[in-house]
């Protein structure tokens, strides 16, 4: 392990998270959201390999062997739980590696107002979380899950590629199942879901019409359904969903949405003025002013309705840039960069 020991140790000291190795090539990897190389540090094959086979299980390696690719997740002795993707390029294995937080964020840390934490003691229902690879997702979700696991006697059952954050029963109860070891795929995890009676159902993907229908299925049977899904803000991620389907199941959709979705949550990792980056939220809440819009198709108002409403625990991205750049913790290009409404920023000093 001591090939893969030096590269995350070189990584890790120059705070960075992902890891991207090729045979006889420099180690690439991201901190802070940009890409650097290691030019000290380059693998051949034979230890590339070695680095697979020291980490893997033989499950993963038959599916390696038949798929020419797998993805699975585990711990690292000194340097904690690490996500691999193994796959071929030009016909030579390649690894691509991230190094999980250690950390479960608690909902107070990443500023969630009691709104939210009311629409998670809902029994059933659906909620989306959803960023950009790499921004954060996964750790707003293992907030979520510590929070319902330390508040309410649940049955959490997850559907992950890999499992990343491993939880110990507190007063809730996990059943925690890793794609494609575990199961092949996301909709044939949520078509399991049923058979062992769960009150929560956690899907790492929920971008496809099937894995979309089961869960909306899932949630009007009795479960609340926590969904990832793709980037955008909360208008976007809803438009984005229902607009990947036909246009005669449209109309069918989104009454499906209004009447089950919970809240959505949206997030971006922003680079701040004194280097690092902080997380910022758009959320939306289900009210019964938004259910009329969702089922209207009326979003027009969609982004107004969700600015004032603070007190039921939304956010959007521009009034926290704003807010940012006027305390100058981020710099007025990096909040434009960032914003949905740019020439709202863009008139500010």
């Amino acid at each position: 392990m001591s090939d893969l020991f030096k590269v995350c140790h070189e990584v890790i000291g120059k705070g960075g998270s992902d890891i991207h190795i090729f045979p006889d090539q420099p180690v690439f990897y991201r901190a802070s959201g940009r890409i650097g190389k290691l030019e000290n540090l380059i693998l051949t094959e034979d230890q590339v390999k070695k680095i697979i086979l020291e980490t893997s299980t033989p499950k993963a390696r038959e599916i390696l062997g038949k798929q020419r690719q797998v993805t699975y997740a585990e711990m690292v002795a000194n340097v904690g739980r690490v996500r691999f993707s193994v796959f071929l390029d030009k016909g030579h294995f390649a690894l691509a590696m991230r190094i999980l937080a250690n950390k479960i964020y608690e909902l107070e840390e990443l500023g969630f107002a009691e709104g939210v934490r009311r629409v998670l003691s809902m029994t059933n229902g659906l909620i989306l979380v959803g960023s950009p690879s790499g921004e954060g997702k996964s750790s707003t979700i293992a907030a979520i899950l510590n929070f319902i696991n330390k508040h309410f006697e649940k049955s959490i059952f997850t559907i992950e590629n890999p499992v990343e954050f491993v939880f110990k029963d507190e007063k809730s109860a996990f059943i925690q199942r890793s794609i494609p070891v575990d199961i092949s795929n996301f909709y044939a995890g949520m078509c399991e879901a049923y058979r062992v009676d769960p009150d929560i159902v956690v899907s790492d993907s929920i971008n496809y019409p099937d894995a979309m229908d089961q869960a909306l299925t899932l949630s009007e049977s009795g479960s609340l359904v926590i969904g990832s899904t793709e980037g955008g803000d909360c208008q976007q991620i809803l438009d984005r969903l229902i607009n990947f389907r036909e246009p005669h199941e449209r109309d069918a959709l989104r009454s499906k949405l209004a009447a089950q979705l919970n809240m959505i949550i949206s997030q971006r990792l922003v680079p701040t003025d004194g280097g690092g980056r902080v997380p910022i939220f758009d959320i939306m809440i289900n009210t019964p002013q938004m259910k009329t819009l969702i089922k209207s198709s009326n979003m027009t108002m969609f982004r107004a309705l969700q600015s004032q409403g603070e007190i039921a625990g939304m956010k959007n991205f521009d009034n926290q840039l704003s807010q940012m750049m006027r305390k100058r913790t981020v710099t007025q290009k990096t909040a434009i960069e960032f914003a949905i409404d740019k020439s709202r920023l863009s008139g500010q000093s």
